[in-house]
């Protein structure tokens, strides 16, 4: 694996993730006790901890320069995963896109974890263990589901999963992503054979931005990215003021080197 593929596979989990914290964040207040609360805040914490801890590891071993990544990208360089784009359309169609989005995740991560570079190495298993818990929480919410919410989950599973098999650029990683969601929902959602053989295959109907892992020239819906990135004026000047200048944008393919004289924390 060359560096541009390193780095765009990374990006593709840290912005994934990223997007993936703030759906917990923004949607926990519809859990129905306190352990939902409890635990879905736990599980944001920990994927924007992933997302900055790559975002710092990256700076550090491509030269880029201090918090571009988290401030300097314009919305259409950010490589999150489709999957999460549009909000979800009640409580099961919610946990089945966590579900969904974390699995597939993991495949990419597990994936890139077979490098030299030990810190990617690391950190990359530090995450599986992380998301092992993660599971753990997303399964008993799959289990408490009543027969409507099963009912709700069996009718957004087509949509959903269409998309996160489209992110999929590798036949072995596709495959085992759908082996796990198929011996995972079936049995949930009485899924028969048929019904099964019906489900999307995540073919791709329009030109792909390999690098991003989307649809070429697509990017987040605005009011996920104002979730995601703050711009109106009080969350401005609420937030940390930065050392470095975060003006210009980047771009993330060409090498920039980053100016050791800047003030630093």
């Amino acid at each position: 694996m060359n560096d541009d593929t390193m780095k765009a596979q990374l990006l593709c989990v840290a912005d994934s993730n990223w997007v993936l914290g703030h759906w917990y964040t923004v949607c926990m207040l519809n859990g129905r006790e306190l352990t939902d609360f409890t635990s879905m805040a736990g599980i944001a914490e920990d994927k924007l901890g992933h997302t900055r801890a790559l975002f710092r590891f990256m700076e550090e071993y491509y030269e880029l320069p201090e918090y571009q990544l988290e401030f300097g990208r314009a919305v259409d360089q950010v490589h999150n995963m489709e999957l999460l784009d549009a909000p979800p359309q009640g409580w099961a169609d919610f946990i089945l896109t966590l579900y969904l989005a974390d699995v597939a995740i993991w495949q990419v991560e597990n994936a890139v974890r077979d490098t030299d570079v030990a810190p990617v190495k690391n950190l990359l298993t530090k995450f599986g263990e992380e998301a092992y818990f993660h599971q753990l929480c997303i399964d008993g919410w799959l289990k408490a589901l009543d027969d409507a919410e099963r009912d709700d989950l069996k009718a957004a599973l087509p949509g959903r999963l269409e998309l996160a098999l489209q992110w999929f650029d590798e036949p072995e990683l596709k495959a085992r992503f759908s082996e796990l969601v198929f011996n995972k929902l079936a049995p949930i959602i009485d899924l028969s054979d048929a019904e099964l053989a019906a489900l999307p295959a995540g073919d791709r109907t329009s030109a792909w931005d390999a690098l991003r892992r989307r649809p070429e020239g697509s990017a987040m819906p605005p009011r996920l990215w104002e979730a995601v990135v703050p711009t109106s004026e009080d969350a401005l000047i609420a937030r940390r003021p930065l050392a470095v200048s975060v003006d210009d944008n980047i771009d993330l393919f060409v090498k920039v080197r980053k100016d050791e004289t800047e003030p630093q924390f």
